[in-house]
């Protein structure tokens, strides 16, 4: 990207020095074609621009998205049967983060169907610790 933006520039640089090579001319049908030249590759360099940020502004949603989505594996640690993060938040099903990258917390089980697993999820149902 960095290369297009250096390569407009080298062009506007040198339709500024045809500009003043012009000067010298006095054909008004080649200055009205070097304006226009002029500004067709000043509007292509503010749109790349344009583009260029959003691309910027894209990545970064991109990323806050794998991150809330738990796609960061840096941020979760695989303890006894689930997932928790560096400060002990937790636990995630392992089920549901290893095979679709979600962090689905587990809700306790109480009364009898403890003896199946302490914990269950909520998405996919398995029990577990």
């Amino acid at each position: 990207m960095h290369s297009v933006i250096t390569s407009i520039n080298n062009a506007i640089t040198l339709a500024q020095r045809l500009r003043e090579i012009s000067k010298n001319i006095e054909d008004a049908e080649f200055k009205n074609v070097l304006a226009d030249l002029s500004i067709e590759m000043s509007d292509t360099k503010l749109a790349l621009a344009q583009v260029t940020e959003e691309n910027a502004e894209l990545k970064s949603e991109l990323t806050k998205l794998k991150h809330s989505r738990g796609e960061s594996q840096s941020d979760l640690i695989f303890k006894e049967f689930a997932y928790y993060t560096d400060s002990d938040d937790g636990p995630f099903c392992s089920g549901c983060y290893d095979s679709k990258k979600q962090k689905i917390r587990l809700s306790p089980v109480t009364g009898h169907f403890a003896t199946f697993g302490r914990f269950k999820c909520p998405s996919c149902e398995q029990r577990c610790g």
